[in-house]
């Protein structure tokens, strides 16, 4: 008769032996498709980086072009305001 708790205390045992270790395997898979997860994430957010630089390059010319305009105009009315402001006084 003491072999026979004995016999299942052994099989209790290996089967919570092989449920930790198939918790252990599901667990390090989850980890390996986060780690896939996180490597797309991160290529994915470097090819963005790219193309803001990009698009920040082709931006740039037109930003300046703008202002440029932008002070030549003001130029120019300041120019046709000058004298009409030294007539009023």
């Amino acid at each position: 008769m003491s072999e026979e708790p004995e016999n299942v205390a052994t099989r209790l045992w290996r089967d919570r032996v092989q449920v930790r270790e198939q918790e252990r395997n599901e667990a390090l898979a989850r980890a390996r498709v986060a780690e896939e997860k996180v490597a797309l994430l991160v290529a994915e957010n470097d090819r963005l980086e790219l193309e803001i630089a990009r698009l920040r390059t082709l931006l740039a010319p037109d930003a300046a072009r703008a202002k440029a305009e932008t002070e030549a105009q003001m130029e120019a009315l300041r120019g046709a305001l000058l004298p009409l402001l030294s007539r009023a006084a």
